[in-house]
């Protein structure tokens, strides 16, 4: 997330919890805590977290800990629907014979 998109993500949170101060320095401390965080994965950090604990504040790192958290989990989900490379075995009999295998 870039500063203004994380200003607008605080402004949201602001809205929901007025726990969370929406002024200059913590806009820095969020952004550079969600810096490698997309936007949407943080808005269900976010989400989650209020799910959960609905008398405890967001905090940065918190949200940055939780948004790891569904990023590595949406990851893991698609490497594993994704098939791996094709391995072929080095001792099977079309490899060892390849004129053979052509002319059957």
């Amino acid at each position: 997330m870039d500063h203004k998109q994380t200003i607008a993500m605080l402004t949201w949170i602001n809205q929901v919890d007025p726990r969370v101060m929406l002024n200059e320095a913590s806009a820095e401390t969020w952004a550079y805590a969600m810096r490698n965080i997309p936007s949407d994965v943080a808005k269900q950090a976010v989400l989650e977290h209020y799910k959960a604990h609905e008398n405890i504040a967001a905090s940065p790192g918190a949200i940055s800990k939780r948004a790891a958290n569904i990023k590595n989990s949406r990851d893991a989900k698609t490497s594993a629907i994704t098939a791996g490379p094709i391995v072929k075995h080095p001792n099977s009999w079309r490899s060892r014979n390849p004129e053979e295998w052509d002319r059957l």
